[in-house]
């Protein structure tokens, strides 16, 4: 069953009132819920960073190229691309 619109409106006025933190659990437990599907709440885990997540996602278990390297194949490329 769908909240009418006033509903929405008077809970949404009365969190207003509450913590920060609390506004937050409650918005992750809303999509938790919405994304899984269960009406259980799931327990809450770390926030991860963008970067943390795709660290090393493309690497080979080489080392990466060096400076010079990188200018080398620039240099090349541009070779290549305009003949000079």
């Amino acid at each position: 069953m769908a909240a009418t619109s006033p509903e929405r409106d008077a809970i949404l006025h009365a969190i207003e009132r509450w913590p920060l933190e609390d506004q937050v659990a409650l918005a992750r437990t809303i999509l938790e819920r919405a994304v899984t599907g269960s009406s259980r709440i799931l327990r809450e885990e770390p926030a991860r960073s963008t970067w943390d997540a795709l660290y090393g996602i493309a690497s080979d278990g080489q080392e990466p190229p060096s400076d010079e390297q990188v200018a080398q194949w620039l240099d090349e490329h541009k070779m290549k691309k305009y003949g000079q």
